[in-house]
């Protein structure tokens, strides 16, 4: 039988086939928020003598997936959040860009936390380096995500209060020199001086990264996959409770989400109910959660009818003193 004629007895067949790989295989112009799990990082930690002890301290995560036809129709059945690819940028970067600045500021939220944790146990932490990271850019200025400031108009900058003051001495339409360290050549790049808000700015923003010298040394290994820093909490905690000579975990499955300052504060995160749906698939025993999204973890532990105990926080010292009780 020649091919005219497979198709001529066939085409229903082959035309489903191929609807139906449409619906479950492409890729639309939205991505999925769905219920996540935990990330136990009790044994993350690599930290000469530190055993683990009965239960675990653990991350909570957001599943998201990139739509389908299939997958935005059962999304809107369940009524998961949809959200367009778009929303997810700021101005017109790319999608790896995106990814990298997750990537970005999850090492910068455990820069945060190790700080916390250290200064908390009382243990040595000096900072030695210092590097500003451009997270975004809002403008068409030049730069990019990822590239590091070494100098602003030939001037070394310490952190983003040394580099806004380089720009609020300028004036609207002036050009500005950054010297920057990308993929690992140095480069300069001229940007133009905006007015918005009456507030001077180039279109970037940027995060300090730190470099420190500790003791004892200690060390916690991310997935490729693992990003975003609403995981500051958790990392204080994890690092801290490797640290103290103490059980402040006492055969309990804890978990929690929120980032960290450096005064220890806590803070606001996105995605709490998909997060309290994945703590209790994965059974924890106690969720610490930023004070600000503790109505919707409640709401959501209460229409499921979870059995777990959420705790409202707004200092990292708020966690301890619960788990020391």
């Amino acid at each position: 039988m020649d091919l005219k004629k497979i198709l001529k007895y066939n085409y229903k067949f082959l035309l489903f086939i191929i609807l139906l790989c449409l619906f479950f295989y492409l890729k639309l112009p939205y991505y999925v928020m769905a219920p996540g799990g935990t990330i136990n990082i009790t044994d993350r930690v690599n930290l000469s003598g530190y055993e683990e002890t009965n239960g675990s301290i653990n991350m909570l995560y957001v599943s998201e997936y990139k739509a389908t036809p299939g997958l935005y129709l059962y999304s809107m059945i369940m009524g998961y959040d949809i959200i367009k690819n778009n929303d997810r940028k700021i101005s017109n970067e790319s999608i790896k860009e995106v990814e990298d600045r997750n990537k970005i500021m999850r090492d910068n939220s455990l820069d945060v936390a190790l700080m916390v944790a250290y200064t908390k146990a009382n243990k040595f932490i000096k900072i030695n380096n210092k590097r500003n990271v451009i997270i975004a850019t809002t403008q068409n200025n030049g730069l990019k995500v990822g590239d590091i400031i070494l100098e602003v108009d030939n001037t070394l900058v310490e952190d983003v209060s040394a580099i806004k003051k380089i720009i609020n001495n300028k004036k609207e339409n002036d050009i500005i020199t950054f010297k920057i360290l990308r993929d690992g050549k140095e480069k300069e790049i001229k940007s133009k001086i905006y007015l918005e808000n009456n507030t001077k700015i180039v279109g970037v923003v940027i995060i300090t990264d730190y470099d420190y010298e500790i003791e004892p040394k200690l060390e916690i290994k991310f997935r490729d996959s693992e990003s975003g820093s609403s995981g500051g909490l958790m990392l204080t905690l994890t690092i801290y409770n490797a640290l103290v000579n103490e059980d402040i975990i006492k055969g309990r499955k804890i978990s929690g989400t929120g980032t960290i300052s450096f005064d220890g504060s806590v803070g606001e995160i996105d995605g709490i109910k998909y997060k309290i749906m994945g703590a209790a698939s994965d059974k924890m025993d106690i969720v610490f959660v930023p004070s600000s999204n503790y109505e919707e973890a409640i709401a959501t532990k209460n229409k499921y009818h979870y059995n777990m105990d959420i705790i409202k926080v707004d200092t990292f010292d708020e966690v301890l003193d619960y788990l020391k009780k």
